[in-house]
């Protein structure tokens, strides 16, 4: 797709005549091509500064006109309409200008050639009618809503404001003037339902709804439409159907006070530091720079003829004054213990930082570097200047000095060229930051004879490595090519000095460690890379729209990050020269961005406006964001690493301090509890001992942080909406939160001592719950109040360690420290049977929906499959019996303790049966018992039928006169440990890895997408595929990237449901209803008016 603004008349044409012009015609081309390039940008800048809330106007002007405005009538509606631009007034006219015109040049284009296949048909052609000239001014001066609607749809104008609007934000920082009338339309209504709701804030964003009409944009107005019933779920969370003003103001206000807590979790939290600056600037800062291992601060102001050092604090610490022109740049040598100096008057100068910063070499180039950078690696000083020349100083030479190869003794009057490094100076092609796309001309002849000079300056005598041919594709081959040529011709032409246009400044060098490369950035756009020990070139990494002015490199994740003056940051891997990613979040340019620390994958950057942003390179979102109020215009930003710090620097240093918290790549720093995954809202939830945190699943980024202070968390879960999270803790209390705003919407009945399992029964309302106290309770989680429906008191002898349900075959099955496993009928809680055979304590339990099978793991590693009674189908021969067993070994002569199992989930046509387990010495583990189901006759089980399922049932019951009898039989030597039934072997093991580094806590597999989700005792939580690879890990920050494989195009609502409310919101806005050809075209398929279930 070509650009609409540049079509092919103009773009396409240029580079067809590019391949046929030669000489100062591709440089006439060129120059063209980049001239476009800027117009493109103006114009994009300008159309984005467009207040959208007046496009509404703006097509009612078209209107009034006769669909046909020009040049003035353009420029003269539009310009109250854009906000502030740079350039000021005349800016915006002139881009509006210019948006005009190249609109107009696209429609002249296509009508020129519908013209000129009429000619060729009818060959028809009146010149008198209608001159050239005239037909080209007619068009280029009329414009019509169309075609300028569409350039905004192209450019993304509307579609940024629409796909970009979130509600709950919106909601939370809704205008005053705004507040009173919502109010009285929801006083009025007194409880307002979700036909109501979604009435109500159209009207509130009635601007957002006449943009979807005006532009037809229907896609977006059903997602707007989803979020809206996403809102009144989240805002009904006790699914009531009905919302008080109250209720709604609570949750807004909840849910702003919830955004900022997990960024609180994040590597990076910036505080302004309290230190002042003492320097006492006589003008504002031109350039700021870390002596990294000098551990001080340089600086030089404006008009100053002094480099000024100051310590991290911001305190005076030295002034260089031995110059006589403003310093450009310093550059810390620590291997010397050198601050290296360049200046304006051409001079490179050497100082002593042992000898109190006395001068030790000046040095005069042919011109004044502008930037400098130590390379470690190479060890070498690389410099460059304004017309691209990169120079490679040997600071051995400007120690010892240059010595003459004829006679051994120290040259007199030695120049700069006598300092270089002669390993990468001699080389050729030279070190040049150049474009390949710039003209390439010769800058000297190189003649023959002793002792002359090339192009660089360098001796040809020396330069025995003309004939190399390893520089291949490198920017200054053209250029060498060249200089060859007129070697080898007799005669030379007179010397011609180059022309260097401003695109050739160097901005920027910076050392890449890793790769012991050196990368190069400047006003053209490009970076380059370099090997830092021959100085060849490897590559140039394009993408940049204009100059770039910084650069970072991450040594954790060995990429790139570059920007500059088009305000986007570019993630690239210098190991292929491709951009990974492009960061999106600054509207002024880029002054610098800085990586803190060696094993970050986090990244600051900060534009000349104030505005200073912190970016996670694992998932590219935006962690942190502030502003420097103090300074007007930022020109400098630095880090200083060794005390957690950055400055931003204009007339005045303003510190700001970080601090880290977490461990990189690490989940949580403590063991976690337990991990799930909620495929419906596609959430990750972790929780540790008194924080549960939930996950966004496509980004991996911490939505929520929900803080449990009243006793440490043993368990949670979901309800069936994800709207509620429920959190048991070591007193036997149950906490019911807001999972949207972590904020504590009530309490169910508390237990007498720790709850040790939590279970949330799917469409009945109900949790079940059991504890150390032994008994079992069903709660009844709709209820305002505390309501239990069901309670089995003293169903174990000891302590309840796990809980499995099962709505399919309406059983409950617990496993205590008393070895016994009790199967009761979820309705009743009436006790079925009792399994024993385990002889040590019971640590997990699952059912094999739709079968009537129950798996049972114990301390000792065993694991048991038992045929458990039945309710609705034929009960199977060895009911309450194992019909068969296996050990998970730990070598082969100990086991290894199962903490956690789960099934993988079965198809209705599949008739397999795959375990996973997880022990205390991190291994996962899958097991095949397909060959189980036929060998033992195994049938599944039809379901409970609804006329006969009463959750709410209410039933109280004591066992405590069986269960200390049951309990004293599992022990006895009576009752055989675990004896199968089957005598053949069934277990077939299949995968299995080391997943953690210490126990296992959770295990949890699913079927969208197929994944297995564990946690330890060693604080992560990972992902897996089923068979044992790594997808990812959740984790604040670190060198991990987020994989998960979901989307967000989900909106988790009906169709039916949105087809009903689109229906109901137009109607109340007397719109009437699209018939079924326009329904189609618009996507509104209608459907049965169904409310949400």
């Amino acid at each position: 797709g070509e650009h609409p603004l540049f079509p092919q008349s103009r773009s396409r044409r240029a580079e067809q005549r590019h391949g046929h012009a030669g000489g100062a015609e591709l440089v006439l081309a060129k120059e063209s091509m980049a001239a476009s390039s800027r117009e493109q940008i103006l114009i994009s800048r300008v159309l984005h500064k467009i207040d959208t809330e007046k496009l509404t106007h703006v097509k009612e002007v078209f209107m009034e006109k006769e669909n046909a405005l020009t040049s003035k009538d353009f420029v003269d509606l539009l310009l109250p309409t854009v906000r502030s631009m740079e350039g000021g007034e005349e800016q915006v006219v002139a881009a509006l200008q210019l948006v005009h015109e190249t609109i107009g040049q696209g429609v002249k284009g296509e009508e020129e050639k519908e013209v000129k296949e009429v000619e060729e048909e009818d060959d028809l052609m009146n010149p008198a009618f209608m001159t050239e000239a005239q037909v080209e001014e007619e068009t280029q001066k009329l414009l019509s809503w169309e075609v300028f609607a569409k350039l905004l749809l192209q450019e993304g104008v509307v579609a940024n404001v629409v796909a970009g609007f979130n509600l709950t934000q919106v909601l939370s920082v809704i205008d005053l003037e705004k507040i009173t009338p919502l109010q009285a339309i929801f006083e009025k209504k007194g409880n307002v339902d979700l036909e109501s709701f979604v009435v109500i804030m159209k009207g509130q964003f009635q601007q957002v709804f006449e943009l979807i009409a005006l532009f037809e944009l229907y896609e977006e107005e059903r997602k707007i439409i989803s979020q809206l019933i996403n809102l009144f779920d989240a805002i009904d969370v006790d699914c009531n159907g009905s919302m008080t003003w109250e209720e709604f103001t609570a949750f807004l206000v909840d849910q702003g006070m919830a955004e900022d807590v997990p960024q609180q979790y994040n590597i990076i939290r910036f505080s302004q530091s309290p230190l002042k600056d003492g320097n006492g600037h006589q003008s504002h800062c031109e350039k700021v720079i870390y002596l990294k291992g000098y551990d001080k601060v340089a600086f030089v102001e404006q008009g100053s003829r002094c480099l000024k050092l100051c310590s991290p604090d911001m305190k005076p610490y030295f002034e260089i004054r031995d110059f006589t022109q403003t310093p450009l740049c310093a550059e810390y040598i620590e291997k010397y213990n050198w601050v290296a100096v360049s200046c304006s008057d051409k001079y490179l100068s050497f100082f002593d930082v042992d000898n109190s910063l006395k001068l030790v070499r000046r040095v005069q180039s042919k011109t004044a570097q502008r930037v400098l950078c130590w390379s470690e690696a190479a060890e070498v000083l690389f410099s460059a200047d304004h017309e691209g020349r990169i120079l490679s100083w040997s600071l051995h030479k400007v120690k010892f000095g240059p010595f003459d190869d004829k006679t051994g003794e120290e040259k007199k009057e030695p120049t700069w060229r006598d300092f270089m490094k002669d390993a990468i100076f001699k080389r050729d092609p030279p070190m040049r930051h150049i474009s390949v796309e710039a003209p390439r001309e010769a800058s000297s002849s190189r003649r023959k004879g002793k002792g002359k000079k090339d192009a660089w300056g360098r001796n040809e005598d020396d330069l025995g490595m003309w004939e190399s041919d390893d520089y291949g594709d490198s920017p200054m081959h053209g250029i060498s090519l060249e200089l060859q040529a007129m070697d080898r011709g007799k005669k030379t032409k007179a010397k011609v000095k180059p022309r260097y246009r401003g695109e050739n400044i160097v901005m920027q060098l910076l050392e890449l460690p890793v790769l012991q490369q050196i990368a190069s950035c400047g006003v053209d756009g490009n970076v380059m890379t370099w090997d830092a020990f021959t100085g060849m070139w490897k590559r140039t990494l394009r993408g940049h729209e204009m100059g770039v002015r910084c650069m970072a490199f991450a040594t954790s994740t060995k990429v790139l990050v570059t920007g500059g003056y088009d305000y986007n940051l570019f993630v690239w891997n210098p190991y292929v020269g491709k951009s990974i990613h492009t960061i999106h979040g600054h509207s002024a340019p880029i002054v610098g961005i800085e990586v803190l620390g060696a094993s970050s994958n986090q990244v600051v950057s900060a534009d000349s406006e104030g505005f200073v942003k912190t970016w996670d390179l694992g998932t590219y979102q935006m962690i942190q964001s502030f502003v420097v109020d103090e300074i007007t215009i930022l020109r400098a930003f630095v880090s200083i690493p060794s005390s957690k710090r950055v400055i931003a620097v204009d007339r005045e240093f303003v510190a700001f301090d970080y601090q880290n918290t977490g461990i990189a790549d690490q989940t949580e720093e403590e063991p976690l509890i337990k991990v799930f995954y909620n495929e419906r809202l596609k959430v990750f939830v972790s929780g540790t001992i008194n924080v549960v945190k939930i996950w966004d699943a496509v980004t991996g980024a911490i939505k929520v942080v929900i803080t449990h202070k009243d006793a440490e968390i043993t368990d949670f879960c979901f309800d069936d909406r994800g709207r509620k999270l429920f959190v048991s803790d070591h007193l036997g209390k149950i906490h019911v939160y807001h999972s949207s705003t972590g904020c504590l919407v009530k309490k169910l009945t508390s237990h007498n001592k720790e709850v040790s399992g939590m279970i949330y029964c799917q469409g009945d309302k109900n949790i079940i719950t059991v504890s150390w106290d032994r008994s079992i309770v069903v709660h009844d989680e709709s209820s305002k109040t505390e309501v239990v429906h069901r309670r089995a008191t003293n169903s174990h002898k000891g302590d309840i360690t796990c809980v499995a349900y099962s709505r399919h075959l309406g059983l409950i099955a617990t496993g205590s420290t008393d070895c016994v496993i009790a199967v009761r009928e979820y309705l009743k809680l009436r006790i079925l049977s009792y399994l024993l055979g385990h002889k040590t304590d019971v640590t997990a339990l699952a059912f094999v929906e739709p079968y009537p099978l129950l798996v049972s793991a114990d301390f000792g590693g065993n694991v048991a499959v038992w045929a458990v009674p039945t309710i609705t189908g034929k009960e199977h021969r060895f009911a309450n019996k194992v019909l068969t067993r296996f050990i998970n070994m730990q070598s082969l002569e100990s086991s290894a303790s199962v903490n956690c199992l789960d099934l993988c989930p079965i198809n209705d046509d599949e008739h397999s049966f795959v375990l996973y387990t997880g022990d205390e010495d991190g291994e996962v583990r899958s097991w095949d018992l397909s060959a189980l189901l036929p060998a033992a006759g195994v049938q599944k089980c039809p379901p409970i039928p609804a006329s006969e399922w009463d959750p709410y049932k209410r039933v109280e019951n004591d066992a405590s006169h069986t269960a200390e009898t049951v309990a004293r039989k599992a022990s006895s030597i009576e009752v055989p440990e675990l004896q199968a039934q089957m005598e053949q072997p069934l277990v077939r093991q299949g995968f299995s890895w080391k997943a953690h580094s210490d126990s296992l806590r959770t295990l949890k597999v699913y079927r969208n997408p197929p994944c297995v989700v564990t946690a330890g005792f060693d604080g992560m939580a990972k992902i897996w595929t089923r068979e044992g690879k790594l997808m990812t890990v959740l984790r604040a920050y670190g060198q991990s990237t987020w994989d998960f494989p979901v989307e967000a195009t989900d909106p988790c609502v009906p169709l039916e449901t949105q087809n009903w409310l689109l229906e109901k919101v137009h109607e109340a806005s007397d719109e009437k209803p699209a018939d079924a050809k326009e329904s189609l075209t618009n996507g509104y398929q209608k459907g049965p008016q169904s409310v949400r279930s």
